[in-house]
Protein backbone atom coordinates (compact mmCIF):
# COMPACT_ATOMS: atom_id res chain seq x y z
CA UNK A 1 0.00 0.00 0.00
CA UNK A 2 1.36 3.24 -0.77
CA UNK A 3 1.23 5.88 2.60
CA UNK A 4 1.32 9.15 0.74
CA UNK A 5 -1.40 11.05 -0.96
CA UNK A 6 0.58 12.54 -3.88
CA UNK A 7 1.62 8.94 -4.53
CA UNK A 8 -1.66 7.74 -4.48
CA UNK A 9 -2.50 10.57 -7.07
CA UNK A 10 0.97 9.84 -9.00
CA UNK A 11 0.09 6.12 -9.00
CA UNK A 12 -3.54 6.78 -10.34
CA UNK A 13 -4.55 6.32 -13.97
CA UNK A 14 -7.85 7.96 -13.60
CA UNK A 15 -8.34 11.60 -15.56
CA UNK A 16 -10.53 13.92 -13.31
CA UNK A 17 -12.78 16.80 -15.22
CA UNK A 18 -13.23 19.51 -13.47
CA UNK A 19 -16.40 21.57 -14.20
CA UNK A 20 -17.57 25.18 -13.58
CA UNK A 21 -14.87 27.51 -11.36
CA UNK A 22 -12.53 29.65 -12.76
CA UNK A 23 -10.20 27.02 -14.48
CA UNK A 24 -12.07 24.20 -16.07
CA UNK A 25 -10.44 21.57 -18.21
CA UNK A 26 -9.29 17.98 -17.73
CA UNK A 27 -6.14 16.39 -15.92
CA UNK A 28 -4.34 13.25 -15.50
CA UNK A 29 -4.46 12.07 -11.59
CA UNK A 30 -0.54 12.06 -11.83
CA UNK A 31 0.10 15.53 -13.81
CA UNK A 32 -2.18 16.75 -10.52
CA UNK A 33 0.55 14.86 -8.46
CA UNK A 34 3.33 16.34 -10.74
CA UNK A 35 1.70 19.94 -10.27
CA UNK A 36 1.20 19.63 -6.58
CA UNK A 37 4.94 18.60 -5.95
CA UNK A 38 5.40 22.06 -8.21
CA UNK A 39 3.44 24.08 -5.85
CA UNK A 40 4.99 22.70 -2.69
CA UNK A 41 8.34 23.63 -4.01
CA UNK A 42 7.03 27.09 -4.60
CA UNK A 43 5.57 27.19 -1.07
CA UNK A 44 9.05 26.38 0.62
CA UNK A 45 10.56 29.20 -1.57
CA UNK A 46 8.00 31.51 -0.10
CA UNK A 47 8.92 30.30 3.85
CA UNK A 48 6.59 27.45 4.50
CA UNK A 49 8.75 24.29 6.20
CA UNK A 50 7.21 21.16 6.77
CA UNK A 51 4.66 21.03 9.83
CA UNK A 52 3.14 24.69 8.84
CA UNK A 53 -0.37 24.80 8.19
CA UNK A 54 -1.90 25.68 5.19
CA UNK A 55 -5.56 27.22 5.10
CA UNK A 56 -7.56 26.08 2.08
CA UNK A 57 -10.84 28.21 1.79
CA UNK A 58 -11.88 27.87 -1.63
CA UNK A 59 -14.63 25.31 -3.74
CA UNK A 60 -13.80 22.54 -5.34
CA UNK A 61 -11.40 22.74 -8.80
CA UNK A 62 -7.96 21.72 -9.65
CA UNK A 63 -6.27 24.33 -7.43
CA UNK A 64 -7.56 22.49 -4.77
CA UNK A 65 -6.26 18.86 -5.25
CA UNK A 66 -3.00 20.33 -5.85
CA UNK A 67 -2.81 22.47 -2.82
CA UNK A 68 -3.67 19.18 -1.47
CA UNK A 69 -0.84 17.20 -3.48
CA UNK A 70 1.02 19.96 -2.26
CA UNK A 71 0.98 19.37 1.62
CA UNK A 72 1.69 15.85 1.16
CA UNK A 73 4.97 16.48 -1.11
CA UNK A 74 5.74 19.26 1.50
CA UNK A 75 4.88 17.84 4.64
CA UNK A 76 2.62 21.25 5.40
CA UNK A 77 -0.89 20.27 7.26
CA UNK A 78 -4.04 21.40 5.21
CA UNK A 79 -6.42 22.67 7.19
CA UNK A 80 -9.59 22.53 5.48
CA UNK A 81 -12.31 25.50 5.58
CA UNK A 82 -15.41 25.40 4.44
CA UNK A 83 -16.67 27.66 2.28
CA UNK A 84 -20.19 27.36 3.48
CA UNK A 85 -18.41 28.97 6.93
CA UNK A 86 -19.92 32.28 7.69
CA UNK A 87 -16.59 34.90 7.47
CA UNK A 88 -16.53 35.20 11.48
CA UNK A 89 -16.59 31.44 11.58
CA UNK A 90 -14.16 31.10 8.92
CA UNK A 91 -11.38 33.29 10.49
CA UNK A 92 -12.10 32.08 13.98
CA UNK A 93 -10.72 28.51 12.76
CA UNK A 94 -7.71 29.81 10.41
CA UNK A 95 -6.85 31.49 14.02
CA UNK A 96 -7.58 28.44 15.98
CA UNK A 97 -5.49 26.42 13.99
CA UNK A 98 -2.74 28.35 13.52
CA UNK A 99 -2.52 28.57 9.85
CA UNK A 100 0.27 30.47 8.46
CA UNK A 101 -1.13 30.78 4.59
CA UNK A 102 -4.60 30.04 3.33
CA UNK A 103 -5.35 29.49 -0.48
CA UNK A 104 -8.21 30.95 -1.53
CA UNK A 105 -10.33 32.92 -4.13
CA UNK A 106 -11.44 35.36 -1.36
CA UNK A 107 -7.86 36.81 -0.34
CA UNK A 108 -9.33 40.26 1.49
CA UNK A 109 -11.27 38.57 3.79
CA UNK A 110 -7.78 36.64 5.46
CA UNK A 111 -7.11 37.85 9.11
CA UNK A 112 -4.09 39.70 9.85
CA UNK A 113 -1.15 38.15 9.77
CA UNK A 114 -2.37 35.09 7.60
CA UNK A 115 -0.78 35.13 4.58
CA UNK A 116 -3.22 34.82 1.41
CA UNK A 117 -2.70 32.89 -1.76
CA UNK A 118 -4.54 33.72 -4.87
CA UNK A 119 -5.97 30.62 -6.79
CA UNK A 120 -3.79 32.04 -9.42
CA UNK A 121 -0.60 31.93 -7.68
CA UNK A 122 -1.34 28.07 -7.41
CA UNK A 123 -1.59 27.86 -11.15
CA UNK A 124 1.25 30.09 -11.65
CA UNK A 125 3.26 27.57 -9.30
CA UNK A 126 2.16 24.69 -10.94
CA UNK A 127 5.22 24.44 -13.70
CA UNK A 128 8.57 24.55 -11.63
CA UNK A 129 11.33 22.94 -9.51
CA UNK A 130 9.53 20.05 -7.15
CA UNK A 131 9.80 20.50 -3.39
CA UNK A 132 13.00 18.14 -2.15
CA UNK A 133 11.04 17.33 0.95
CA UNK A 134 10.77 13.66 1.28
CA UNK A 135 7.44 13.08 2.79
CA UNK A 136 6.21 10.04 5.04
CA UNK A 137 3.12 7.93 5.48
CA UNK A 138 3.44 9.00 9.12
CA UNK A 139 3.14 12.96 8.34
CA UNK A 140 0.28 15.09 9.82
CA UNK A 141 -1.73 15.62 6.84
CA UNK A 142 -5.10 17.02 6.63
CA UNK A 143 -7.21 18.43 9.26
CA UNK A 144 -11.29 18.62 9.00
CA UNK A 145 -13.83 19.94 11.66
CA UNK A 146 -16.57 18.52 13.42
CA UNK A 147 -19.11 19.81 16.04
CA UNK A 148 -19.25 17.82 19.20
CA UNK A 149 -20.38 18.90 22.48
CA UNK A 150 -18.49 22.20 22.98
CA UNK A 151 -19.12 25.74 21.42
CA UNK A 152 -16.64 25.55 18.74
CA UNK A 153 -16.07 22.79 16.00
CA UNK A 154 -13.28 20.48 16.93
CA UNK A 155 -10.69 19.88 14.56
CA UNK A 156 -9.63 16.53 13.45
CA UNK A 157 -5.80 15.70 12.24
CA UNK A 158 -5.29 12.51 10.13
CA UNK A 159 -2.07 11.43 9.13
CA UNK A 160 -1.65 10.59 5.15
CA UNK A 161 -1.56 6.99 6.24
CA UNK A 162 -4.92 7.10 7.29
CA UNK A 163 -6.39 8.91 4.54
CA UNK A 164 -4.51 6.85 1.58
CA UNK A 165 -5.44 3.46 3.28
CA UNK A 166 -8.95 4.04 3.43
CA UNK A 167 -8.76 5.33 0.23
CA UNK A 168 -7.50 1.75 -0.67
CA UNK A 169 -10.03 0.04 1.04
CA UNK A 170 -12.66 1.61 -0.15
CA UNK A 171 -12.16 1.23 -3.78
CA UNK A 172 -12.25 -2.33 -3.82
CA UNK A 173 -15.87 -2.27 -1.30
CA UNK A 174 -17.40 -0.31 -3.38
CA UNK A 175 -16.19 -1.41 -6.24
CA UNK A 176 -15.00 1.46 -8.03
CA UNK A 177 -13.07 1.14 -11.59
CA UNK A 178 -11.69 1.78 -14.66
CA UNK A 179 -15.25 1.04 -15.56
CA UNK A 180 -17.21 2.94 -13.28
CA UNK A 181 -17.20 6.84 -13.97
CA UNK A 182 -17.80 8.87 -10.50
CA UNK A 183 -19.28 11.79 -9.82
CA UNK A 184 -17.86 14.13 -7.21
CA UNK A 185 -20.42 16.93 -6.23
CA UNK A 186 -19.67 16.74 -2.56
CA UNK A 187 -16.71 19.70 -1.29
CA UNK A 188 -13.70 18.39 -0.59
CA UNK A 189 -13.27 20.03 2.32
CA UNK A 190 -15.25 17.69 4.50
CA UNK A 191 -14.31 13.65 4.71
CA UNK A 192 -17.65 12.53 2.51
CA UNK A 193 -15.88 14.63 -0.77
CA UNK A 194 -12.34 13.80 -0.30
CA UNK A 195 -12.85 9.89 0.80
CA UNK A 196 -15.37 9.87 -2.60
CA UNK A 197 -12.69 11.63 -4.43
CA UNK A 198 -9.67 9.67 -3.11
CA UNK A 199 -11.22 6.48 -3.34
CA UNK A 200 -11.83 7.10 -7.11
CA UNK A 201 -8.47 8.11 -7.08
CA UNK A 202 -7.18 4.43 -5.95
CA UNK A 203 -10.01 2.48 -8.04
CA UNK A 204 -8.43 4.12 -11.04
CA UNK A 205 -12.07 5.70 -11.73
CA UNK A 206 -12.63 8.57 -14.46
CA UNK A 207 -13.84 11.18 -12.56
CA UNK A 208 -16.29 14.72 -13.11
CA UNK A 209 -15.82 16.97 -10.53
CA UNK A 210 -18.31 20.53 -9.89
CA UNK A 211 -17.04 23.29 -8.24
CA UNK A 212 -20.19 23.19 -6.18
CA UNK A 213 -23.68 21.25 -5.85
CA UNK A 214 -26.48 22.08 -8.42
CA UNK A 215 -28.72 19.54 -8.92
CA UNK A 216 -29.68 20.05 -12.51
CA UNK A 217 -26.12 20.14 -13.36
CA UNK A 218 -25.38 17.40 -11.60
CA UNK A 219 -28.23 15.15 -12.90
CA UNK A 220 -27.55 16.16 -16.24
CA UNK A 221 -23.88 14.96 -15.63
CA UNK A 222 -25.05 11.69 -14.66
CA UNK A 223 -27.52 11.19 -17.54
CA UNK A 224 -24.93 12.16 -20.37
CA UNK A 225 -21.87 10.66 -19.38
CA UNK A 226 -23.30 7.40 -17.48
CA UNK A 227 -22.41 8.39 -14.17
CA UNK A 228 -21.84 4.74 -12.29
CA UNK A 229 -20.80 6.36 -9.25
CA UNK A 230 -22.15 8.91 -6.66
CA UNK A 231 -22.37 9.81 -2.95
CA UNK A 232 -24.40 12.56 -1.26
CA UNK A 233 -27.19 13.10 1.14
CA UNK A 234 -30.68 12.05 0.68
CA UNK A 235 -31.55 15.95 -0.03
CA UNK A 236 -28.72 16.31 -2.57
CA UNK A 237 -29.93 12.45 -4.28
CA UNK A 238 -33.82 13.81 -4.18
CA UNK A 239 -33.51 17.52 -5.62
CA UNK A 240 -31.37 15.50 -8.40
CA UNK A 241 -34.31 12.98 -8.77
CA UNK A 242 -36.76 16.14 -9.24
CA UNK A 243 -34.82 17.55 -12.16
CA UNK A 244 -36.91 14.70 -14.63
CA UNK A 245 -32.94 13.68 -16.03
CA UNK A 246 -32.39 10.30 -15.94
CA UNK A 247 -30.21 8.86 -13.07
CA UNK A 248 -30.53 5.01 -14.00
CA UNK A 249 -27.34 4.72 -14.43
CA UNK A 250 -26.45 5.03 -11.07
CA UNK A 251 -25.69 1.59 -9.53
CA UNK A 252 -23.40 2.50 -6.78
CA UNK A 253 -24.43 5.45 -4.82
CA UNK A 254 -24.10 5.81 -1.35
CA UNK A 255 -26.41 8.25 0.98
CA UNK A 256 -26.37 10.30 4.17
CA UNK A 257 -29.81 10.19 6.20
CA UNK A 258 -29.98 14.08 7.06
CA UNK A 259 -33.51 14.85 6.50
CA UNK A 260 -35.98 13.01 8.18
CA UNK A 261 -38.37 13.99 5.88
CA UNK A 262 -36.59 12.06 3.19
CA UNK A 263 -37.12 8.76 4.54
CA UNK A 264 -38.11 6.96 1.48
CA UNK A 265 -35.50 8.02 -0.13
CA UNK A 266 -34.39 4.64 -1.51
CA UNK A 267 -38.22 3.82 -2.21
CA UNK A 268 -37.40 6.92 -4.57
CA UNK A 269 -34.53 6.64 -6.15
CA UNK A 270 -35.60 2.85 -6.99
CA UNK A 271 -38.49 3.58 -8.94
CA UNK A 272 -36.23 5.82 -11.43
CA UNK A 273 -33.58 2.68 -11.60
CA UNK A 274 -31.11 4.09 -9.57
CA UNK A 275 -29.68 2.14 -6.67
CA UNK A 276 -28.89 3.86 -3.47
CA UNK A 277 -27.81 2.13 0.27
CA UNK A 278 -26.75 3.82 3.16
CA UNK A 279 -23.20 4.89 4.25
CA UNK A 280 -21.88 5.52 7.85
CA UNK A 281 -18.78 7.58 8.85
CA UNK A 282 -17.54 10.80 10.52
CA UNK A 283 -14.62 13.19 10.25
CA UNK A 284 -13.36 11.28 13.39
CA UNK A 285 -13.11 7.96 11.05
CA UNK A 286 -13.83 8.86 7.79
CA UNK A 287 -16.84 8.95 5.68
CA UNK A 288 -17.56 5.35 3.80
CA UNK A 289 -15.97 3.73 7.15
CA UNK A 290 -19.11 0.91 6.40
CA UNK A 291 -21.69 0.83 3.53
CA UNK A 292 -24.81 -0.98 2.85
CA UNK A 293 -24.28 -3.46 -0.09
CA UNK A 294 -26.76 -2.69 -3.28
CA UNK A 295 -27.55 -6.25 -3.27
CA UNK A 296 -29.73 -5.90 0.57
CA UNK A 297 -33.49 -6.00 0.67
CA UNK A 298 -34.83 -2.00 0.37
CA UNK A 299 -35.57 -2.29 4.43
CA UNK A 300 -31.84 -3.08 5.39
CA UNK A 301 -30.25 -0.97 2.72
CA UNK A 302 -31.67 2.34 3.47
CA UNK A 303 -30.39 2.06 7.20
CA UNK A 304 -26.97 3.35 7.89
CA UNK A 305 -24.08 1.12 8.68
CA UNK A 306 -23.61 -2.21 7.24
CA UNK A 307 -20.13 -3.80 6.34
CA UNK A 308 -17.09 -1.93 7.33
CA UNK A 309 -14.92 -1.93 4.29
CA UNK A 310 -11.28 -2.36 6.01
CA UNK A 311 -11.09 -5.45 7.12
CA UNK A 312 -9.40 -4.79 10.27
CA UNK A 313 -11.68 -2.66 11.38
CA UNK A 314 -14.16 -3.54 14.35
CA UNK A 315 -16.94 -2.01 15.92
CA UNK A 316 -18.62 -2.56 19.28
CA UNK A 317 -21.36 -1.47 21.42
CA UNK A 318 -20.94 -0.16 24.57
CA UNK A 319 -23.43 0.85 27.70
CA UNK A 320 -23.40 4.79 27.81
CA UNK A 321 -23.45 4.17 31.37
CA UNK A 322 -21.71 1.35 32.53
CA UNK A 323 -19.37 1.11 29.48
CA UNK A 324 -19.58 -2.59 29.79
CA UNK A 325 -19.72 -4.18 26.46
CA UNK A 326 -23.39 -5.03 24.64
CA UNK A 327 -24.64 -8.46 23.65
CA UNK A 328 -25.14 -8.15 19.66
CA UNK A 329 -28.40 -6.69 18.92
CA UNK A 330 -28.62 -4.61 22.00
CA UNK A 331 -28.48 -0.39 21.48
CA UNK A 332 -25.55 0.90 22.88
CA UNK A 333 -22.94 3.38 21.76
CA UNK A 334 -21.04 2.88 18.81
CA UNK A 335 -17.16 2.35 19.28
CA UNK A 336 -15.05 1.80 16.29
CA UNK A 337 -11.23 0.72 15.80
CA UNK A 338 -9.88 0.86 12.14
CA UNK A 339 -7.05 1.99 10.06
CA UNK A 340 -9.33 5.32 8.84
CA UNK A 341 -9.00 6.29 12.72
CA UNK A 342 -7.68 10.07 13.06
CA UNK A 343 -4.73 10.68 14.69
CA UNK A 344 -6.00 13.10 17.43
CA UNK A 345 -7.66 16.67 17.82
CA UNK A 346 -5.84 19.52 16.58
CA UNK A 347 -4.20 21.53 19.22
CA UNK A 348 -4.65 25.77 19.42
CA UNK A 349 -1.23 27.12 19.32
CA UNK A 350 2.13 25.52 18.73
CA UNK A 351 1.70 21.80 19.81
CA UNK A 352 0.46 19.46 17.31
CA UNK A 353 -2.47 16.82 19.33
CA UNK A 354 -4.63 18.39 22.22
CA UNK A 355 -3.84 15.61 24.79
CA UNK A 356 -6.99 15.89 26.81
CA UNK A 357 -9.52 16.20 24.27
CA UNK A 358 -7.93 13.31 22.34
CA UNK A 359 -8.08 10.70 25.22
CA UNK A 360 -11.83 12.10 25.90
CA UNK A 361 -12.58 10.06 22.59
CA UNK A 362 -10.82 7.54 23.43
CA UNK A 363 -11.71 4.02 25.43
CA UNK A 364 -9.06 1.34 25.83
CA UNK A 365 -7.95 2.31 22.06
CA UNK A 366 -11.66 2.19 20.76
CA UNK A 367 -13.37 5.43 19.63
CA UNK A 368 -16.67 6.52 21.35
CA UNK A 369 -18.39 7.87 18.59
CA UNK A 370 -21.14 8.87 20.48
CA UNK A 371 -24.07 7.37 18.03
CA UNK A 372 -26.45 4.85 19.30
CA UNK A 373 -26.31 1.42 17.32
CA UNK A 374 -26.40 -2.05 17.33
CA UNK A 375 -24.26 -4.84 16.05
CA UNK A 376 -25.18 -8.02 14.89
CA UNK A 377 -23.14 -11.32 14.70
CA UNK A 378 -22.29 -11.32 11.01
CA UNK A 379 -19.96 -8.50 12.03
CA UNK A 380 -22.06 -5.76 10.60
CA UNK A 381 -23.65 -3.14 12.61
CA UNK A 382 -26.41 -0.48 12.44
CA UNK A 383 -26.54 3.32 13.19
CA UNK A 384 -29.89 4.41 14.99
CA UNK A 385 -29.41 7.86 15.94
CA UNK A 386 -27.22 10.47 17.28
CA UNK A 387 -26.34 10.15 21.28
CA UNK A 388 -27.07 13.47 23.13
CA UNK A 389 -28.20 16.52 21.60
CA UNK A 390 -26.24 17.41 18.58
CA UNK A 391 -27.82 18.15 15.59
CA UNK A 392 -27.42 17.46 11.85
CA UNK A 393 -27.83 20.43 9.70
CA UNK A 394 -26.97 20.45 6.47
CA UNK A 395 -25.54 17.72 6.35
CA UNK A 396 -22.98 18.65 9.15
CA UNK A 397 -22.77 18.19 12.93
CA UNK A 398 -23.65 21.40 14.92
CA UNK A 399 -23.47 21.72 18.94
CA UNK A 400 -26.35 23.14 19.83
CA UNK A 401 -24.34 25.07 22.43
CA UNK A 402 -22.48 26.83 19.15
CA UNK A 403 -25.89 28.13 18.10
CA UNK A 404 -26.89 29.27 21.48
CA UNK A 405 -23.67 30.93 22.65
CA UNK A 406 -24.59 33.25 19.67
CA UNK A 407 -28.25 33.88 20.49
CA UNK A 408 -27.12 34.68 24.24
CA UNK A 409 -25.08 37.34 23.26
CA UNK A 410 -27.29 39.52 21.59
CA UNK A 411 -29.17 42.45 23.51
CA UNK A 412 -32.39 41.32 24.95
CA UNK A 413 -32.11 37.47 25.44
CA UNK A 414 -31.11 36.22 28.53
CA UNK A 415 -31.12 32.48 27.46
CA UNK A 416 -31.48 30.19 24.83
CA UNK A 417 -32.28 26.77 23.77
CA UNK A 418 -32.01 25.50 19.69
CA UNK A 419 -33.39 22.22 18.72
CA UNK A 420 -33.77 20.57 14.70
CA UNK A 421 -36.74 20.30 13.11
CA UNK A 422 -37.78 18.68 10.08
CA UNK A 423 -38.83 21.39 7.10
CA UNK A 424 -38.91 21.40 3.30
CA UNK A 425 -34.91 22.47 3.04
CA UNK A 426 -34.47 19.71 5.53
CA UNK A 427 -33.01 19.92 9.17
CA UNK A 428 -33.34 23.56 10.51
CA UNK A 429 -32.74 25.16 13.83
CA UNK A 430 -35.39 26.41 15.67
CA UNK A 431 -34.81 28.64 18.87
CA UNK A 432 -36.16 28.96 22.04
CA UNK A 433 -35.25 32.31 23.83
CA UNK A 434 -36.08 33.55 26.87
CA UNK A 435 -36.30 37.36 27.06
CA UNK A 436 -34.10 39.63 29.41
CA UNK A 437 -35.76 40.39 32.63
CA UNK A 438 -34.63 44.02 32.73
CA UNK A 439 -37.20 44.05 29.38
CA UNK A 440 -40.24 46.14 29.87
CA UNK A 441 -43.24 43.67 30.43
CA UNK A 442 -44.69 45.12 27.05
CA UNK A 443 -41.53 44.02 25.24
CA UNK A 444 -41.26 40.45 26.86
CA UNK A 445 -41.16 39.04 23.00
CA UNK A 446 -37.99 39.31 21.15
CA UNK A 447 -38.00 40.71 17.63
CA UNK A 448 -37.53 37.49 15.83
CA UNK A 449 -36.39 38.90 12.25
CA UNK A 450 -33.87 40.99 14.19
CA UNK A 451 -32.22 38.36 15.45
CA UNK A 452 -32.40 35.82 12.63
CA UNK A 453 -31.16 38.68 10.80
CA UNK A 454 -28.26 39.18 13.57
CA UNK A 455 -27.38 35.40 13.58
CA UNK A 456 -27.17 35.59 9.85
CA UNK A 457 -24.35 37.70 10.24
CA UNK A 458 -22.46 35.62 12.53
CA UNK A 459 -23.13 31.89 11.54
CA UNK A 460 -23.44 29.84 8.29
CA UNK A 461 -26.83 29.82 6.96
CA UNK A 462 -27.56 26.18 7.80
CA UNK A 463 -26.87 27.12 11.48
CA UNK A 464 -28.67 30.00 11.22
CA UNK A 465 -32.52 29.58 13.40
CA UNK A 466 -35.13 29.58 10.71
CA UNK A 467 -37.65 30.46 14.06
CA UNK A 468 -37.45 32.37 17.02
CA UNK A 469 -40.02 31.21 19.86
CA UNK A 470 -40.21 33.56 23.10
CA UNK A 471 -41.18 31.50 25.94
CA UNK A 472 -41.48 32.54 29.63
CA UNK A 473 -39.58 29.35 30.49
CA UNK A 474 -38.26 26.35 29.06
CA UNK A 475 -39.93 23.04 29.81
CA UNK A 476 -38.15 20.81 32.82
CA UNK A 477 -37.93 18.03 34.99
CA UNK A 478 -36.21 17.26 38.31
CA UNK A 479 -34.00 14.17 38.61
CA UNK A 480 -31.52 12.87 40.53
CA UNK A 481 -28.73 14.49 39.07
CA UNK A 482 -30.92 18.13 39.17
CA UNK A 483 -32.68 19.67 37.15
CA UNK A 484 -32.83 19.12 33.32
CA UNK A 485 -34.25 20.65 30.17
CA UNK A 486 -36.57 18.62 28.44
CA UNK A 487 -35.64 19.33 24.80
CA UNK A 488 -38.06 15.72 23.64
CA UNK A 489 -40.85 18.73 24.32
CA UNK A 490 -39.02 21.40 22.82
CA UNK A 491 -38.54 19.19 19.54
CA UNK A 492 -42.35 18.44 19.86
CA UNK A 493 -43.09 22.15 19.74
CA UNK A 494 -40.63 23.06 17.11
CA UNK A 495 -42.52 20.93 14.40
CA UNK A 496 -45.91 22.95 15.16
CA UNK A 497 -43.91 26.30 14.98
CA UNK A 498 -42.24 25.46 11.66
CA UNK A 499 -45.30 24.25 10.18
CA UNK A 500 -47.06 27.73 10.64
CA UNK A 501 -46.34 30.62 8.51
CA UNK A 502 -43.20 32.65 10.38
CA UNK A 503 -45.03 35.86 9.57
CA UNK A 504 -47.67 35.00 12.19
CA UNK A 505 -46.05 33.50 14.94
CA UNK A 506 -43.64 35.75 17.00
CA UNK A 507 -44.01 34.00 20.54
CA UNK A 508 -45.37 31.57 21.86
CA UNK A 509 -45.05 31.88 25.85
CA UNK A 510 -45.48 28.84 28.27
Amino acid sequence: MMGCFVDLLAQSTSTVTFLGGESPGVWSAEDLAMAGRSVAGRLQTGGLVAGDRLGLWMPNGPAYVQALAACSAGGFVAVNVNTRFSLEEARDLMQRSGVAAVVTDRPSDVPDGVHAISLADIESSTVGPATDHLPDADDPFVVFTTSGTTSKPKMVLHRQRSIVEHSEFVAPHFGYTRQTPMLVALPLCGVFGLNTFAGGIAGNAPIWMLDGFDATAAARLIETENIVVANGSDDMFHRMLSTGHSLSTLRIAGYGAFNAGLDNIVEEADAAGASLSGVYGMSEVQALFAHRDVGEPMVTRRLAGGAMVAPSASVRAADPETGSVLEHGLDGELQLRGPSLFAGYLAEGGSLIDPVLTDEAFVDGWFRTGDLGRTHDDGTFTFVTRMGDVLRLGGFLVAPAEIEEVLVSLPGIADAQVVAASTTAGMRPVAFVIADSSRPARSSSVDEAAVIAACAQRLARYKCPVRVVTVDQFPTTDGPNGVKIQRAKLREKAKGVVSRDASSVGSANS
